[in-house]
Protein backbone atom coordinates (compact mmCIF):
# COMPACT_ATOMS: atom_id res chain seq x y z
CA UNK A 1 0.00 0.00 0.00
CA UNK A 2 2.77 2.38 0.88
CA UNK A 3 4.74 1.55 -2.27
CA UNK A 4 1.67 2.13 -4.50
CA UNK A 5 1.14 5.64 -3.06
CA UNK A 6 4.81 6.35 -3.54
CA UNK A 7 4.63 5.40 -7.21
CA UNK A 8 1.58 7.62 -7.79
CA UNK A 9 3.33 10.57 -6.15
CA UNK A 10 6.39 10.01 -8.33
CA UNK A 11 4.21 9.97 -11.47
CA UNK A 12 2.59 13.25 -10.46
CA UNK A 13 6.00 14.81 -9.83
CA UNK A 14 7.20 13.68 -13.28
CA UNK A 15 4.07 15.06 -14.96
CA UNK A 16 4.39 18.43 -13.14
CA UNK A 17 8.11 18.56 -14.01
CA UNK A 18 7.36 17.84 -17.67
CA UNK A 19 4.73 20.59 -17.80
CA UNK A 20 7.11 23.04 -16.10
CA UNK A 21 9.82 22.19 -18.68
CA UNK A 22 7.43 22.74 -21.58
CA UNK A 23 6.21 26.07 -20.17
CA UNK A 24 9.81 27.19 -19.58
CA UNK A 25 10.73 26.28 -23.17
CA UNK A 26 7.77 28.22 -24.58
CA UNK A 27 8.63 31.22 -22.41
CA UNK A 28 12.20 31.26 -23.75
CA UNK A 29 10.95 30.99 -27.31
CA UNK A 30 8.44 33.81 -26.81
CA UNK A 31 11.10 36.15 -25.31
CA UNK A 32 13.25 36.04 -28.41
CA UNK A 33 14.24 39.29 -30.17
CA UNK A 34 11.79 40.03 -33.02
CA UNK A 35 13.16 40.55 -36.49
CA UNK A 36 13.35 44.10 -37.83
CA UNK A 37 11.05 44.49 -40.79
CA UNK A 38 12.28 47.12 -43.24
CA UNK A 39 9.95 48.74 -45.74
CA UNK A 40 11.05 50.06 -49.11
CA UNK A 41 9.48 53.39 -50.00
CA UNK A 42 7.83 53.87 -53.35
CA UNK A 43 9.47 56.82 -55.05
CA UNK A 44 7.66 56.57 -58.36
CA UNK A 45 5.23 59.38 -59.15
CA UNK A 46 2.50 59.41 -61.77
CA UNK A 47 3.15 61.23 -65.00
CA UNK A 48 -0.09 63.21 -64.78
CA UNK A 49 -2.77 64.03 -62.22
CA UNK A 50 -5.88 61.93 -62.92
CA UNK A 51 -4.86 61.57 -66.53
CA UNK A 52 -4.67 65.33 -67.19
CA UNK A 53 -1.88 66.48 -69.51
CA UNK A 54 -2.51 70.24 -69.46
CA UNK A 55 0.77 72.08 -68.85
CA UNK A 56 -0.64 75.61 -68.58
CA UNK A 57 0.13 77.45 -65.36
CA UNK A 58 -1.72 80.59 -64.33
CA UNK A 59 1.27 81.70 -62.25
CA UNK A 60 3.26 82.28 -65.44
CA UNK A 61 0.58 84.49 -66.98
CA UNK A 62 1.00 88.23 -66.52
CA UNK A 63 -1.90 90.02 -64.88
CA UNK A 64 -2.47 92.16 -67.97
CA UNK A 65 -3.06 88.99 -69.98
CA UNK A 66 -5.08 87.21 -67.30
CA UNK A 67 -7.90 89.77 -67.14
CA UNK A 68 -9.78 90.88 -70.25
CA UNK A 69 -11.93 93.69 -68.85
CA UNK A 70 -10.49 97.07 -69.92
CA UNK A 71 -11.98 98.91 -66.95
CA UNK A 72 -10.45 96.44 -64.52
CA UNK A 73 -7.06 96.67 -66.27
CA UNK A 74 -7.18 100.46 -65.95
CA UNK A 75 -7.98 100.25 -62.24
CA UNK A 76 -5.16 97.78 -61.57
CA UNK A 77 -2.63 99.83 -63.53
CA UNK A 78 -3.61 103.00 -61.66
CA UNK A 79 -3.38 101.23 -58.29
CA UNK A 80 0.08 99.81 -59.03
CA UNK A 81 1.39 103.24 -60.00
CA UNK A 82 -0.08 105.15 -57.05
CA UNK A 83 0.07 102.66 -54.19
CA UNK A 84 2.23 104.09 -51.39
CA UNK A 85 3.28 100.75 -49.87
CA UNK A 86 4.40 99.47 -53.27
CA UNK A 87 6.57 102.55 -53.74
CA UNK A 88 8.17 102.00 -50.34
CA UNK A 89 8.93 98.36 -51.17
CA UNK A 90 10.45 99.41 -54.52
CA UNK A 91 12.79 101.80 -52.71
CA UNK A 92 13.76 99.01 -50.31
CA UNK A 93 14.62 96.82 -53.30
CA UNK A 94 16.91 99.54 -54.68
CA UNK A 95 18.60 99.87 -51.29
CA UNK A 96 19.09 96.11 -51.04
CA UNK A 97 20.55 96.00 -54.58
CA UNK A 98 23.01 98.78 -53.77
CA UNK A 99 23.94 97.01 -50.56
CA UNK A 100 24.88 93.91 -52.57
CA UNK A 101 27.18 96.01 -54.75
CA UNK A 102 28.70 97.50 -51.61
CA UNK A 103 29.33 94.06 -50.11
CA UNK A 104 30.92 92.85 -53.35
CA UNK A 105 33.23 95.84 -53.37
CA UNK A 106 34.45 94.96 -49.88
CA UNK A 107 36.45 92.08 -51.41
CA UNK A 108 38.55 94.51 -53.49
CA UNK A 109 41.48 96.60 -52.22
CA UNK A 110 40.79 100.20 -51.30
CA UNK A 111 42.98 103.05 -52.47
CA UNK A 112 42.86 106.18 -50.37
CA UNK A 113 44.58 109.38 -51.42
CA UNK A 114 44.84 112.71 -49.70
CA UNK A 115 46.63 116.02 -49.55
CA UNK A 116 47.88 118.04 -46.60
CA UNK A 117 48.91 121.68 -47.03
CA UNK A 118 50.24 123.77 -44.15
CA UNK A 119 51.91 127.18 -43.77
CA UNK A 120 54.49 128.02 -41.15
CA UNK A 121 55.17 131.64 -40.22
CA UNK A 122 57.48 132.53 -37.40
CA UNK A 123 58.14 135.88 -35.76
CA UNK A 124 60.80 138.12 -37.32
CA UNK A 125 62.47 138.99 -34.05
CA UNK A 126 62.84 135.47 -32.74
CA UNK A 127 65.81 133.20 -32.89
CA UNK A 128 64.28 131.07 -35.66
CA UNK A 129 62.97 134.13 -37.55
CA UNK A 130 66.35 135.87 -37.40
CA UNK A 131 68.09 132.70 -38.50
CA UNK A 132 65.68 132.24 -41.46
CA UNK A 133 66.17 135.88 -42.51
CA UNK A 134 69.94 135.42 -42.70
CA UNK A 135 69.79 132.04 -44.41
CA UNK A 136 69.42 131.40 -48.13
CA UNK A 137 67.48 128.31 -49.20
CA UNK A 138 69.41 128.36 -52.45
CA UNK A 139 72.29 130.54 -53.57
CA UNK A 140 70.81 133.96 -54.23
CA UNK A 141 67.32 132.88 -52.99
CA UNK A 142 66.10 133.81 -49.56
CA UNK A 143 64.14 131.58 -47.24
CA UNK A 144 60.41 131.97 -48.14
CA UNK A 145 58.26 133.71 -45.58
CA UNK A 146 55.80 132.22 -44.77
CA UNK A 147 57.03 128.66 -45.38
CA UNK A 148 54.45 126.35 -47.03
CA UNK A 149 54.43 122.56 -46.68
CA UNK A 150 52.51 120.37 -49.20
CA UNK A 151 52.12 116.65 -48.47
CA UNK A 152 50.61 114.12 -50.91
CA UNK A 153 49.68 110.61 -49.67
CA UNK A 154 48.31 107.40 -51.25
CA UNK A 155 47.30 104.44 -49.04
CA UNK A 156 46.20 100.94 -50.07
CA UNK A 157 43.98 98.80 -47.79
CA UNK A 158 42.99 95.19 -48.57
CA UNK A 159 41.12 93.13 -45.98
CA UNK A 160 41.55 89.36 -46.23
CA UNK A 161 38.33 87.52 -45.42
CA UNK A 162 39.73 84.81 -43.16
CA UNK A 163 36.72 84.48 -40.83
CA UNK A 164 34.17 84.81 -43.68
CA UNK A 165 32.88 88.11 -42.33
CA UNK A 166 32.68 89.70 -45.78
CA UNK A 167 31.21 86.58 -47.35
CA UNK A 168 28.49 86.30 -44.70
CA UNK A 169 27.68 89.99 -45.08
CA UNK A 170 27.34 89.51 -48.84
CA UNK A 171 25.08 86.46 -48.43
CA UNK A 172 22.96 88.37 -45.94
CA UNK A 173 22.58 91.24 -48.42
CA UNK A 174 21.58 88.80 -51.18
CA UNK A 175 18.99 87.11 -48.96
CA UNK A 176 17.57 90.48 -47.98
CA UNK A 177 17.35 91.47 -51.64
CA UNK A 178 15.55 88.26 -52.55
CA UNK A 179 13.22 88.76 -49.59
CA UNK A 180 12.28 92.24 -50.76
CA UNK A 181 11.66 90.92 -54.29
CA UNK A 182 9.34 88.19 -52.97
CA UNK A 183 7.64 90.70 -50.68
CA UNK A 184 7.02 93.02 -53.62
CA UNK A 185 5.59 90.17 -55.70
CA UNK A 186 3.34 89.16 -52.83
CA UNK A 187 2.15 92.74 -52.36
CA UNK A 188 1.39 93.09 -56.08
CA UNK A 189 -0.49 89.78 -56.13
CA UNK A 190 -2.51 90.69 -53.05
CA UNK A 191 -3.31 94.16 -54.40
CA UNK A 192 -4.43 92.83 -57.79
CA UNK A 193 -6.55 90.10 -56.19
CA UNK A 194 -8.28 92.59 -53.87
CA UNK A 195 -9.02 94.97 -56.74
CA UNK A 196 -10.33 92.17 -58.97
CA UNK A 197 -12.44 90.71 -56.15
CA UNK A 198 -13.98 94.09 -55.31
CA UNK A 199 -14.56 94.87 -58.99
CA UNK A 200 -16.39 91.62 -59.74
CA UNK A 201 -18.33 91.90 -56.48
CA UNK A 202 -19.46 95.38 -57.54
CA UNK A 203 -20.47 94.03 -60.94
CA UNK A 204 -22.49 91.28 -59.25
CA UNK A 205 -24.23 93.85 -57.05
CA UNK A 206 -24.99 95.99 -60.11
CA UNK A 207 -26.50 92.97 -61.87
CA UNK A 208 -28.48 92.11 -58.74
CA UNK A 209 -29.77 95.69 -58.57
CA UNK A 210 -30.76 95.57 -62.23
CA UNK A 211 -32.64 92.30 -61.73
CA UNK A 212 -34.36 93.73 -58.66
CA UNK A 213 -35.44 96.84 -60.55
CA UNK A 214 -36.87 94.73 -63.37
CA UNK A 215 -38.67 92.54 -60.85
CA UNK A 216 -40.04 95.64 -59.15
CA UNK A 217 -41.30 96.95 -62.49
CA UNK A 218 -43.04 93.65 -63.19
CA UNK A 219 -44.68 93.69 -59.76
CA UNK A 220 -45.84 97.29 -60.21
CA UNK A 221 -47.40 96.34 -63.53
CA UNK A 222 -49.08 93.40 -61.84
CA UNK A 223 -50.37 95.75 -59.12
CA UNK A 224 -51.91 98.02 -61.71
CA UNK A 225 -53.59 95.03 -63.34
CA UNK A 226 -55.00 93.86 -60.02
CA UNK A 227 -56.35 97.34 -59.32
CA UNK A 228 -58.07 97.35 -62.71
CA UNK A 229 -59.50 93.90 -61.95
CA UNK A 230 -60.78 95.22 -58.62
CA UNK A 231 -62.40 98.16 -60.43
CA UNK A 232 -64.08 95.62 -62.69
CA UNK A 233 -65.24 93.69 -59.59
CA UNK A 234 -63.23 90.60 -60.48
CA UNK A 235 -60.99 90.55 -57.36
CA UNK A 236 -61.29 91.84 -53.82
CA UNK A 237 -59.27 94.40 -51.88
CA UNK A 238 -57.29 91.57 -50.32
CA UNK A 239 -55.55 90.80 -53.62
CA UNK A 240 -54.68 94.48 -54.08
CA UNK A 241 -53.17 94.70 -50.57
CA UNK A 242 -51.16 91.55 -51.19
CA UNK A 243 -49.54 92.97 -54.35
CA UNK A 244 -48.93 96.32 -52.63
CA UNK A 245 -47.10 94.49 -49.82
CA UNK A 246 -44.87 92.72 -52.35
CA UNK A 247 -44.01 96.01 -54.05
CA UNK A 248 -43.20 97.73 -50.75
CA UNK A 249 -41.05 94.81 -49.64
CA UNK A 250 -38.88 95.03 -52.75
Amino acid sequence: MYSTQKLSIMKKIKIIGGLFFVLTLFSFLSCGVPKVISKTENKTTPGSFKGLTDTSNSAKIKWSGFFKDKNLLTLIDSALKKNQELKIVSQEIDLARNQILNRKGAYLPFLKGGTDNSIEKVGRYTSQGANDANTEILPGREMPDPLSDLNLSLNAIWEIDIWKKLRNAKNSAVEKYLGTIDGRNFLITQLISEIANSYYELMALDNQLEILEKNLEIQQNALEIVRLEKAAARVTELAVKKFEAEVLKN
